[in-house]
């Protein structure tokens, strides 16, 4: 079981703060891809706009979409925030 927070609008798009998915391992670009197909506004949850935390580090400092999480991970998803 691998522990998904949502932050911000990433928490607004799913509509709940905490999500578990059922697997034993998956890849952030997996977990993105099963969050928007659970969200009411998919569209909140483009890649581009988030930030993904694994087990508090920045998968985008590891491997981006293909860093690979595994049960008991703890990831978490934050909307960036763009100011104009």
């Amino acid at each position: 079981m691998i522990a998904i927070r949502l932050l911000g609008g990433a928490k607004k798009a799913v509509g709940r703060s905490l999500v578990e998915l059922d697997r034993d391992a998956a890849t952030v670009f997996e977990i993105l891809k099963f969050l928007q197909g659970i969200s009411s506004e998919p569209s909140l949850l483009q890649p581009g706009n988030l930030i993904v935390a694994v087990n508090g580090v920045d998968s985008a400092a590891v491997a981006g979409a293909d860093t690979i999480t595994k049960s008991g991970d703890e990831v978490t998803v934050v909307t960036v925030v763009h100011g104009g």
